[in-house]
């Protein structure tokens, strides 16, 4: 009875409301093979609408073979830096080779990082080695590169000279003094020189990122006054003074202290890479991210491939990583991440998107631009959004980029319209990120976020997503301007036939959250466009389910919502709200297992009277 007469009131509503028109859908992309050498083989992956493009990786019986072994490397050597980056420059200047690793496990401490620099067709393989790094940084680059392919290779960090991370429970907590006493669950880990860098609440029994329904952390690393002093007073037990920002943690708690936090990345695919594959490559550990692909790479992916604590070693080690598992920036784009088993990260799984810059100042034809991750440089053509984040015809070509402060730069373009002022911001139109595949995945047990998706084109199906401590997926335009500038908008995003269960674990907001963030508010249109949200299962909801503004075009249609009995009842469990600036939703043919009190939990909530009785009517 409550749902047919929202609907009657709903319907009432839209008789005297006008429509908003729905954005026209871009052309799809499709790319067509020719003349494949016989050296390689292709992948074909299809996705959004019919986009298609292929991924080229070298024919084994194509290859000369050689042997990593005849270039010294050894489980003998202290260092095996230098032996196996003889075989990489003999890679690079033989195309078509497979360098063969023998089974065995392989130390690197070298600060250095590996660089494949300049290869074609080369296929390196693994045979279940493992690399153990020792320093921070970047340790693999694969640069200026044409069809490379690593398969069947480990790579872990060297906990037994520095640990990762720490589990520890709060004893002695007193806000008064401004003391804490942590507890390690190893107290070989207990040590007064490891760095206290961050420090995230946990599960007690599982010792993964994230309490139920609690989110309880500092990065302690970011203010130098945030610990005053740490002395060791027994076995297992580290005594922190601090300056009151762990004063609201609570004795009994249970926490993960990161001893590194953005400090190393394994692998760095950079510099116009092209079809790029790893396929069976395993991450135990890293005192960063597994994967940056940035610099206009394209055409890559990671297949079959694991990201966790090693399943040996499991009583040493909480985490796997310490920061992003796979960061995905100012691409080319067209890259395929499936049959991946991806967890224990101190941030987001995946996290796709082209940079930004927040404009801070004009003079003249210099633009101030407040920009962290975005490629400026002389020649690429800028493009503008407004202070709304509406797009405008606004385009500056690039003379010269002089980095000042922090990450501010000054940009001098050849003309700049006077439109332009501060709190607009710019993009490069040479990257795009879009056009990819995220498909048969397990993402699980991470803090932050499963899938940040910040790029067009994308498809995302058949994945698992389990007990993220936030939002399992996002899709965002996120602007701190001292902080990060990330997402030119979305448009054509399908994510289907996913199952959710326990997401936002710490109730970050939602399950599923759509919108945007331009310096605390808002924008004040839609820049997002065209996203399906369809056939999935929801299980186990603490939260509001989905969470969407800045929106036109949205279809949530054949989903099933279970919010279960394992997390406490609330009033907004496993709704959706819809913000001011969305438009053509369809929501249609769902279904609530425990729809609550005369079936309320299917009744959308929205900031906007209009956007409530657009929703509500497709009852």
């Amino acid at each position: 009875m409550l749902i047919k007469l929202v609907s009657f009131i709903a319907s009432i509503v839209m008789l005297f409301t006008s429509s908003v028109t729905m954005p026209d859908k871009t052309d799809v992309y499709a790319e067509t093979l020719n003349n494949l050498s016989e050296s390689r083989v292709a992948d074909e992956i299809s996705g959004a609408n019919g986009m298609r493009f292929y991924i080229q990786r070298p024919k084994s019986e194509k290859l000369r073979k050689i042997n990593a072994s005849d270039f010294g490397l050894s489980e003998e050597n202290e260092d095996n830096f230098s032996a196996f980056q003889s075989a990489l420059d003999y890679c690079s200047q033989n195309p078509q080779t497979k360098l063969i690793i023998d089974k065995g496990i392989y130390y690197f401490r070298n600060e250095k990082g590996l660089d494949a620099n300049n290869c074609t067709d080369l296929l390196i393989e693994g045979n279940d080695a493992t690399f153990i790094f020792s320093s921070t940084g970047y340790k693999f680059f694969i640069r200026n590169s044409e069809c490379v392919e690593i398969r069947n290779l480990n790579f872990d960090w060297n906990r037994d000279e520095s640990p990762l991370a720490s589990v520890v429970t709060v004893e002695n907590s007193n806000s008064d003094a401004d003391t804490i006493d942590l507890v390690f669950r190893n107290a070989e880990n207990c040590n007064e020189s490891n760095s206290l860098a961050a420090i995230t609440q946990c599960d007690p029994e599982s010792y993964t990122f994230g309490a139920k329904c609690s989110t309880k952390e500092v990065y302690l690393y970011q203010d130098e006054a945030n610990i005053k002093s740490v002395q060791k007073i027994s076995d297992n037990t580290l005594r922190v003074i601090h300056n009151g920002c762990m004063d609201n943690f609570e004795n009994g708690e249970t926490y993960i202290l990161r001893h590194f936090v953005y400090d190393g990345t394994i692998f760095s695919i950079r510099d116009y890479s092209k079809n790029i594959t790893f396929d069976n490559v395993s991450i135990f550990g890293s005192p960063g991210m597994a994967y940056i692909c940035e610099g206009n790479c394209s055409h890559f992916q990671i297949i079959n491939s694991y990201i966790g604590v090693n399943p040996e070693y499991k009583d040493k080690g909480s985490i796997s990583l310490t920061a992003d598992a796979i960061h995905i920036v100012n691409t080319n784009g067209c890259f395929n991440i499936s049959g991946c088993d991806i967890s224990g990260m101190g941030d987001d799984a995946v996290n796709v998107h082209d940079g930004l810059g927040y404009v801070s100042a004009v003079n003249g034809n210099t633009l101030t631009l407040i920009a962290s991750a975005m490629r400026l440089e002389a020649g690429d053509t800028l493009a503008f959004k407004n202070s709304k984040f509406e797009n405008t015809d606004v385009t500056a070509k690039i003379v010269s980029v002089k980095a000042t402060e922090g990450i501010t730069k000054e940009v001098v373009v050849e003309a700049l319209p006077e439109s332009i002022t501060a709190g607009w911001t710019a993009y490069n139109t040479e990257c795009y990120s879009g056009n990819y595949v995220i498909r048969n995945n397990y993402f699980h047990e991470n803090r932050a976020r499963g899938l940040l998706l910040q790029s067009s084109n994308g498809l995302c199906e058949n994945n698992r997503f389990y007990k993220t401590m936030g939002q399992a997926i996002k899709v965002v335009m996120d602007i701190e301007p001292t902080l990060w500038q990330e997402g030119t908008g979305v448009d054509n995003l399908i994510i289907r036939n996913n199952t959710f269960e326990k997401c936002n674990y710490s109730d970050w907001g939602s399950v599923i959250e759509i919108g945007t963030n331009i310096a605390g508010k808002s924008a004040e249109t839609a820049v997002f466009t065209n996203i399906e949200i369809s056939s999935n299962s929801f299980i186990d909801i603490p939260s509001m389910l989905m969470r969407a503004n800045n929106i036109n075009g949205l279809v949530f249609t054949g989903n099933t919502i279970d919010t279960g009995d394992f997390f406490d009842s609330t009033s907004g469990q496993g709704k959706l709200r819809f913000g001011e600036y969305c438009a053509n939703i369809s929501y249609t043919d769902n279904t609530f297992v425990n729809s609550g009190f005369l079936r309320y939990r299917e009744i959308a909530e929205s900031d906007n009277v209009l956007v409530w009785a657009q929703v509500n009517s497709q009852f």
